[in-house]
């Protein structure tokens, strides 16, 4: 037997379910009596209907459970049966509109019985879209706040139509703005990071505290606002199917009515005053409406696309988070035929994986794991896998790591699709392999907690140009160098429109850096700190340090566009290094950007039907594990597709 407290249920609750038919695609509705003046409980009894029945007129319940230990009692059927309170209050609510005939989850599904959930699962869809209305219900915290969010709402709206400004009178105030503040932080040499930290610290208390001021809003409005995106419901997995499948949609706080579309557009007014977790939670709304949207337009989404517009989203029962999700997609019943409770996850996993490589031709949902997965196949129940970043990035063949980057989409193995089988819970694929690394550089994490000085650099190599160092640094291999270097480190996050530059300009880059020339210093510490680390662990590409291909002294004066351009170069690096990823060299003579979990002795392969490269590692037993992404100068194309094909050989991942 499940055990029924992992979903809410009271373990002493009693209720007589007579059996479904799954062939006359039958569930439950809830009939609730009217109130009678001598007795005031909610009376109900169960009654079977059909999905095949088009007449059905029936209200589907949407609501937060919460919490299980706070139960209220409803006579079902003659019998006394324990419910969660915010059902009680929204069933209460529904008979007080004179709603008689619901659906709710927690009394039409019979919760003991693992089967009947399962096919409920698949049928919920349906049930949302086939109702007459979907009642939204926020347990709301008192009739005074209600009412105050509802005069907000209405205020808002209404000045939204009356503006005080223009957009471009405010554009031209926010410019100058920024212009003071930056003319500001140079004069006073301020580390750029604290001053962008303590000005979003600042601007977080200004924000919060001039909302009221900004729309004209009373202290009880703005406090109902914050109070109605602060409820639990917003985050519940379940909530983002129930809300999307049907045009006819009332989201009801406590007693009062509101429509989704006046609610949105009194937030996004507001939606500059929202920070901290309120910010989540309202970015995660729009979510929701972008997936509605996309229903009431029958374009629904892929459950990759779905799982990464809602990995915030939270579930009582982990399997509910992708489960919740499957009558939303277009893939959703391929890739999970049967929504069970029982199966083993891990046999779940694996099968959604095997599915979507077969229905996309592409094995990138393999290369790309992380978050210490162990195996070669995704958790598709871990919210964080499916970050909305990472998974724009996966779907286009991007770099899910470097989540900036305006290039692509990247297909390093050409046009083949994947060749694999499967043995037990490993995978051999087709690929060829590219080197093993000889060497890598720290992560900016690395380096941040180096405690290395992130003023100026501790060894600088500032040679003077002469011929000796000119064939050094400047020869055909170097200069090549050089310009994957410049590639790698800036142009790859830069748009495409732009053309490649040749790289030398790296030199007064680092040249201004090292002797510490006008306020580019102040613009990237924590690039000075990385390259400080750099030169500690001896980091070298073919041989030699680093940092010496950044030391040849340019005697070119800097002109004003020269600074400017520089500065913006500092900050694309610094940026990049955001991305924690470890710039490296393999012994085949390829640089690139490898996974931060990347070690020396790890090989780069590309398999088959990727988008991107790999870094696997060897185990001893045999086999590999897959480490993370990389990207390769002068492979993201496929341009090693042709002398890789000749090498082609099985690899097994576990």
């Amino acid at each position: 037997m499940t055990d029924v407290s992992a979903f809410c249920v009271s373990p002493d609750r009693a209720i007589n379910y007579s059996p479904l038919s799954t062939t006359e695609n039958e569930f439950r509705i809830l009939v609730i009596e009217p109130p009678s003046p001598q007795d005031n409980r909610i009376q109900c009894h169960l009654e079977h209907a059909s999905l095949f029945n088009l007449d059905n007129d029936f209200v589907a319940l949407s609501y937060y459970w919460g919490d299980h230990n706070i139960l209220k009692r409803i006579v079902l059927a003659g019998d006394l049966v324990p419910i969660t309170f915010n059902l009680y209050k929204a069933l209460e609510e529904l008979r007080r509109r004179g709603f008689y005939r619901v659906w709710a989850d927690d009394l039409c599904i019979n919760q003991y019985d693992d089967e009947e959930r399962s096919q409920q699962v698949l049928r919920m869809g349906a049930i949302y879209r086939s109702a007459s209305l979907v009642f939204s219900h926020l347990r709301g915290p008192g009739a005074a706040w209600q009412q105050a969010l509802a005069e907000a709402v209405q205020r808002i709206t209404r000045r939204a139509d009356t503006p005080k400004r223009t957009e471009k009178q405010a554009r031209m105030e926010a410019k100058r703005e920024a212009r003071r503040k930056k003319k500001s932080t140079r004069n006073q040499g301020i580390d750029q990071e604290t001053h962008h930290h303590t000005m979003n610290h600042t601007e977080v208390s200004t924000r919060s505290s001039g909302v009221r001021r900004a729309m004209e809003l009373s202290a009880a409005e703005e406090t109902a606002l914050f109070l109605f995106l602060d409820s639990p419901y917003w985050r519940r997995a379940w909530i983002i199917q129930e809300i999307s499948m049907n045009p006819r949609l009332t989201i009801v706080w406590g007693r009062q009515a509101f429509d989704l579309t006046q609610l949105l557009q009194a937030f996004s007014l507001l939606s500059n005053y929202i920070r901290g977790k309120r910010e989540k939670v309202w970015n995660h709304i729009q979510c929701l409406y972008k997936i509605r949207t996309s229903q009431l337009a029958l374009k629904p989404l892929s459950l990759v696309e779905a799982l990464g517009l809602c990995y915030l989203a939270k579930s009582q029962f982990i399997r509910d988070h992708v489960f919740a999700l499957l009558g939303l997609t277009h893939d959703g019943a391929y890739l999970v035929p049967f929504p069970s409770y029982t199966l083993p996850q891990e046999d779940i996993n694996r099968d959604m994986t095997i599915r979507l490589i077969r229905a996309t031709g592409s094995f990138d949902v393999v290369v790309s794991r992380g978050h210490g997965i162990e195996t070669w196949y995704p958790n598709w129940f871990d919210s964080r896998y499916w970050h909305a970043y990472r998974i724009s990035h996966l779907r286009i063949g991007k770099p899910s790591l470097l989540t900036y980057t305006n290039y692509g989409p990247y297909r390093s193995s050409g046009q083949h699709t994947p060749s694999f089988r499967i043995h037990g819970q490993a995978i051999t694929a087709k690929g060829f392999f590219l080197g093993a690394i000889s060497d890598c550089s720290p992560t900016l994490d690395e380096a941040k907690e180096s405690g290395l000085p992130r003023g100026e650099l501790i060894q600088s190599r500032a040679w003077k140009r002469n011929s000796k160092h000119e064939r050094l640094f400047f020869g055909p291999e170097p200069a090549a160098t050089m310009k994957t270097l410049c590639w790698l480190l800036i142009d790859i996050t830069r748009s495409r429109m732009r053309h490649r530059r040749p790289g030398t300009h790296l030199y007064t880059l680092l040249d201004t850096l090292l002797h510490k020339k006008e306020t580019i210093i102040d613009q990237a510490p924590s690039l000075l700190q990385w390259l400080n680390c750099c030169e500690a662990q001896s980091f070298k590409i073919n041989g030699k340090r680093f940092v010496a291909y950044f030391s040849m002294r340019n005697s070119t004066p800097l002109s004003p566009g020269d600074r400017e351009r520089l500065e913006e170069d500092c900050r694309t690096i610094q940026k990049n290094l955001r991305a924690n990823m470890r710039l490296g060299y393999t012994d085949e003579g390829e640089i690139g950007w490898f996974h931060r979990n990347t070690r020396v002795g790890d090989q780069v392969v590309i398999l088959l039907g990727a988008s991107m490269p790999c870094v696997v590692r060897q185990r001893p037993e045999g086999g590999y594990v897959i480490v993370g992404q990389c990207i390769l100068d002068g492979v993201m194309k496929g341009e090693a597709v042709r002398k890789g094909l000749q090498r082609l050989q099985d690899v097994q991942l576990h």
